[in-house]
């Protein structure tokens, strides 16, 4: 798969930014590095190879255990934009 103009076109759309200039260029780039990488991995003979459930095969993650949830004013403690009790989060559609 070759990183064209239109695709990196399409992802901007997708993940609502905007690349200019010569971060095109190494975006592109950096995607087709990404995109061989991938090539390779799939190159390899895995015919004996167990899949991992989880990366972490070590098992060393947390106990789900419930926990006291944060009040209204915990969360919204740290937060840049707020009104009436909410989180103000930039416009992503629209005027």
């Amino acid at each position: 798969m070759e990183i064209d103009d239109k695709l990196l076109e399409k992802l901007q759309a997708l993940a609502l930014v905007e690349i200019k200039g010569q971060e095109k260029e190494k975006i592109k780039r950096d995607l087709q590095n990404i995109l061989q990488f991938f090539d390779k991995i799939n190159q390899l003979d895995l015919t004996n190879i167990e899949p991992l459930f989880h990366p972490l095969s070590s098992g060393k993650l947390r106990k789900d255990e419930p926990m006291k949830p944060l009040t209204r004013e915990e969360a919204l403690q740290n937060v840049k934009r707020k009104e009436d009790g909410y989180i103000v989060g930039p416009r992503t559609y629209g005027d």
